[in-house]
């Protein structure tokens, strides 16, 4: 039944009429004071398009609002500012908003609705059932992580909860929590629950408010904590340390936690959880609050049963990862299984730039299928009673420490995926010989055409005679890695283009090893960069990520992560949280190729990239590499090239039959790995182009990387994309 409220205009110039149901379903109704579809009672207009909620019409114009005891709020048509944020939801407000001085702004229902249910009016809740978590689906509980309680703001999935129609989300516990509570760390006086708008740190956790949901406080005295921290109780009686009780400390104190500090760097508690510790009067004893109080049962996908909190007094081997913990342990004894809780949620798929198939997470393996059990990673033994990331087909292994060290060095796999594919699939062909012109009998292609380059080519297997001119190629350099070329190698018979024949079977896209993004790279030619590895310009071949935009010589591209150096007998191994001097310039960096065996040698990834043999004016032979210093008297270790005096510690190049010598930087002089010849157009300020003549190899100009040349400490671990 429509009753003319003749009255009552709330705001607007004409009488409004009050409708039990609205009649006029084709057109969108607008509550113009919430800005949501009215449905429903409502009061509107017979002569324009003026719509409100029965809720909305009957708001107070002011509020002496409980959770707020400071002020009252003010109902405003519309906000004050631009930009205005609802203090309570965090969205924005675009129509009719309650104002406080304060800066505190709330949508209308967002004020209403802590106000009933703090004067415990919960009609719109008796509809409503109670939702416990574990009862849910999968699908429920994923679409429930995204959702977190509109008071206390912590995930809806810690226990039961009320879902409103009206779209806020409430946990149970935190409808009835009680006004007022005194706290053992501030008796003066009792703490309120209140709208947090006053900006001072929680006491417990030390964390800024995040200017949404409430926080208990004492505005006198500047007192706040947040609704979860104020939960934890004061003192504990913990089965680990029956001889005294535990005390609530807001500080750590510089004391570490008796049960995760045996692995901090993969079993630490949260950053955000450090300064809540618990610890003994009595005794050096401590734990951090996720140790102290974890929950009872813990269910994850890594494992088809729950797992148990278990509660012991001596050290421990975690099933799941094979690292020792102490005292917080949960178990699962269907399966006999032991583990730290943080390993109960353990990814069980992931894939990482190192291998090309997803690996799986296992709590053993048999010792018949892995023989060769060292961790691709960090070279070390993995303990395959313990669990390990693998790949059964490739016999592939890697401790779970080294697999997650990084949040940005693995992907998690979705199990629904493994069975389209378990390699990632290039777009293209990545086949780099177009086409194979001849071949000899046994196979070998001894003509093709390539696509980076318009001529057919020619292999050769000897550096003079075999050659189109029979002109020596003691300065010839391969277009793909620019390198000095050396057998076998394909050339142009038109043009001076060589190629070895280890570049020419270069794919043309390729996934590598250190590059985070796990993308296929594209293999590209023709053009002058700057390689993000070991930081050369060249113009020779390189593998471009489109996404990070970053370029990887042929070279870098091309090396494993384990290598086989002349330098040394022994196999190298990348460990990228190595530091230590390079054996080749000695300079200390992190990240290095390293020797297992004899653990004497290193060499990081600027030095592996320096060619065996140059070429320079000064001498007519090569110069080869050289690791050690042949005569041992000081006043012959000087560079025959600028005259200075060189560093015994450091590689040079020397010749033995002229027995000359040359810093690494002179002999192979500004541009090492730009071809000579080569064509630069790309320069702004100057008319005509620019070309890399062959004399610029014996530049005395060359800059070392230590002019001075003392020990550099470098510490940087290199770009963002590369996972080194």
């Amino acid at each position: 039944m429509d009753m003319e409220m003749g009255s009552q205009h709330f705001g607007h110039q004409h009488p409004v009429v009050f409708k039990d149901v609205l009649n006029d379903q084709t057109k969108e109704a607008i509550c113009l004071r919430c800005g949501e579809m009215v449905f429903g009672s409502s009061f509107s207009c017979m002569e324009c398009e003026f719509y409100l909620h029965k809720k909305c019409a009957e708001a107070p114009s002011k509020i002496d609002h409980p959770f707020h005891r400071n002020h009252p709020l003010v109902l405003l048509p519309e906000p004050s500012y631009k930009g205005c944020l609802c203090h309570f939801c965090g969205k924005t407000c675009e129509k009719s908003v309650y104002h406080c001085s304060c800066k505190l702004d709330f949508h209308v229902k967002c004020a209403l609705f802590p106000l009933n249910m703090a004067e415990k009016k919960l009609e719109e809740l008796k509809h409503v059932t109670i939702k416990v978590p574990l009862l849910f689906t999968e699908d429920d509980n994923k679409e429930l992580e995204k959702l977190d309680c509109f008071m206390c703001w912590e995930p809806l999935l810690e226990s039961m909860y009320f879902s409103l129609d009206c779209g806020f989300n409430l946990h149970k516990k935190c409808v009835e929590l009680p006004h007022e509570i005194k706290y053992p760390f501030h008796k003066r006086h009792p703490l309120i629950l209140q709208f947090n708008v006053d900006h001072f740190s929680c006491k417990i956790c030390l964390q800024k408010p995040s200017g949404k949901g409430f926080v208990y406080s004492c505005s006198p005295c500047r007192f706040a904590v947040h609704i979860k921290c104020a939960e934890f109780p004061p003192i504990l009686n913990l089965p680990c340390h029956r001889n005294h009780p535990l005390f609530l400390h807001v500080k750590r104190e510089g004391r570490s936690c008796h049960a995760c500090r045996e692995n901090p760097s993969f079993m630490t508690c949260e950053e955000t959880q450090q300064n809540k510790f618990y610890r003994c009067s009595s005794c050096t004893f401590g734990l951090h609050l996720e140790c102290a109080l974890p929950p009872l049962t813990i269910k994850e996908q890594i494992h088809k049963h729950p797992f148990s909190l278990f509660w012991r007094q001596v050290s421990f081997i975690c099933d799941a990862c094979g690292l020792e913990g102490k005292f917080v342990s949960y178990i699962c004894s269907t399966c006999n299984l032991l583990v730290h809780k943080k390993c109960i949620s353990l990814p069980p798929i992931i894939r990482i730039p190192r291998h090309k198939h997803p690996i799986f997470h296992k709590y053993f393996l048999q010792g018949h299928q892995f023989k060769d059990c060292d961790c691709r990673l960090c070279d070390c033994r993995v303990e395959i009673e313990y669990g390990s990331y693998s790949c059964f087909n490739c016999k592939f292994v890697v401790h779970v420490k080294c697999a997650l060290e990084k949040k940005g060095w693995y992907k998690e796999v979705d199990p629904k995926d493994i069975d389209r594919k378990l390699a990632i699939v290039p777009k293209m062909s990545t086949n780099p010989i177009d086409c194979v012109i001849e071949k000899h009998d046994d196979g070998e292609m001894t003509k093709i055409k390539h696509f980076s380059h318009k001529h057919n080519l020619i292999l050769s297997k000897n550096l003079i005679e075999e050659h189109c001119d029979g002109a020596s190629l003691m300065d010839k350099y391969c277009d793909g890695c620019v390198l000095p070329i050396s057998n076998p190698f394909y050339y142009c018979s038109e043009c001076d283009f060589l190629l070895h024949k280890s570049c020419a079977k270069s794919p043309k896209q390729e996934q590598l090893w250190f590059h985070i993004c796990q993308r296929f790279l594209i293999l590209l030619v023709g053009c002058i960069f700057r390689c993000d590895l070991c930081q050369s310009e060249s113009n020779g071949f390189s593998y471009m990520c489109k996404k990070c935009d970053v370029h990887y010589c042929l070279y870098c591209a091309t090396r494993n992560y384990r290598i086989k150096h002349q330098a040394h007998k022994h196999r190298l191994f990348f460990d990228r949280n190595h530091k230590g001097r390079c054996s080749a310039c000695n300079v200390s960096v992190r990240g290095l190729f390293k020797c297992k065996s004899c653990d004497a040698f290193n060499l990081h990834v600027d030095c592996l990239r320096l060619p065996l043999t140059a070429w320079h004016k000064c001498d007519e032979h090569r110069l080869a590499l050289t690791y050690e210093e042949v005569n041992k008297y000081s006043e012959y270790q000087f560079c025959d090239i600028c005259e200075k005096k060189r560093d015994s510690r450091k590689w040079f190049y020397h010749c033995a039959t002229c027995d000359i010598s040359a810093h690494s930087y002179c002999a192979l002089g500004r541009y090492p790995f730009i071809k000579p010849g080569s064509i630069y157009n790309e320069l702004k300020d100057h008319p005509h182009p620019l070309t890399f003549p062959v004399y610029l190899r014996s530049e005395k100009t060359a800059r070392p990387k230590t002019e001075t040349g003392e020990i550099v400490e470098d510490t940087s671990e290199g770009s963002s994309c590369i996972i080194l």
